[in-house]
């Protein structure tokens, strides 16, 4: 189904088209919300029809309302089945309870969407696989993925981080980020695997979600991608730290091992930047393949002639207020 079918199977339900949009936005997306979102998605200021609006949800049994901290404020989960089964997603992860961290991201997430509204957003693994390798030609084994299991169990799965991807009617791709991890670590983990994703678009933008109790860390960021993918390691030193690689899985307690050399501790000191860490990870699941993300200039070569930006969005929005977040069943 196309979003516009989507859109026509939630309006046969009793909803306006404005209405129809923003709840398969968040079908899609996030599975929660709260009125303001629907608010600024609709470029509308926050009154009764807002009001109306939520009140219908909950009537009708579409969502379930959570009382937060802030005594009037609310979290909506919109997880009724056939409202889901509508427009295809009966089986979405997002209808199952969550938990207050996760729900926060999530809005997070749609905070992000209702803030470019102009993009068509991709939102499941189908829509992203479908969209990048049929209409922009990306090979499959660029998409982001993680490989689990060994030998003939080994399994691919695509985007697992589960963000959503925006397609610019340009054709410029939006890769979105939410910062949750103040170290910065799963961002260097999300950035190795999106590399290739970034080299094989024409044009991209990799939009990073700053939250307000991370008001210092958009720089912060933006430090780590120069770091992690523009900053190409040598040829020599590459082969030096594949061969540390294969050591240190080959020997994961070395305090254990009096037979390595020097070499190995040499090694060690030198790759103990969370760069290098942050490599090793994704080593360990796709093997070679993920030296390319540190040895190619085509990343840097596109920020250079404008192809390829990296930008930070600052949520206004506090979300302490919302918790406690309590029996979302």
């Amino acid at each position: 189904m196309t979003f516009n079918d989507r859109v026509q199977a939630i309006a046969k339900k009793g909803f306006t088209a404005r209405q129809a949009q923003f709840l398969t936005t968040v079908i899609l997306h996030a599975g929660v919300c709260v009125p303001r979102q629907y608010a600024r998605f609709c470029r509308i200021v926050y009154g009764a029809k807002t009001r109306k609006f939520f009140a219908k949800l909950v009537r009708l049994r579409y969502a379930s309302m959570y009382d937060c901290r802030h005594n009037r404020a609310h979290i909506y989960h919109l997880n009724q089945r056939a409202l889901y089964a509508s427009i295809g997603e009966a089986d979405s992860r997002l209808r199952k309870p969550v938990t207050l961290n996760h729900a926060i991201q999530r809005l997070m997430v749609l905070d992000a969407i209702v803030e470019d509204p102009d993009l068509v957003w991709l939102g499941t693994v189908e829509e992203k696989t479908a969209h990048l390798t049929t209409l922009l030609r990306i090979e499959a084994e660029d998409l982001p993925h993680v490989t689990v299991g060994d030998g003939g169990a080994r399994t691919v799965r695509y985007f697992p981080n589960r963000l959503p991807i925006g397609i610019h009617p340009a054709g410029r791709g939006v890769v979105v980020y939410v910062v949750t991890d103040p170290w910065l670590d799963e961002f260097r983990v999300f950035l190795l695997r999106h590399a290739a994703l970034l080299r094989a678009l024409p044009a991209w933008t990799l939009r990073i979600v700053v939250p307000p109790q991370f008001p210092d860390i958009g720089q912060r960021a933006k430090q780590v991608v120069w770091n992690q993918l523009m900053t190409p390691v040598k040829t020599e030193m590459l082969d030096e730290l594949r061969w540390y690689f294969e050591q240190a899985r080959a020997h994961p307690a070395p305090s254990r091992c009096p037979d390595l050399d020097e070499r190995f501790y040499r090694a060690r000191d030198a790759f103990s930047e969370p760069r290098f860490k942050a490599l090793y990870r994704v080593w360990k699941q796709d093997g070679d393949t993920a030296f390319a993300a540190c040895r190619s200039h085509v990343l840097d070569a596109a920020v250079t002639a404008g192809a390829g930006r990296v930008e930070t969005l600052e949520l206004g929005h506090r979300y302490g207020h919302l918790s406690p977040l309590v029996a979302v069943a």
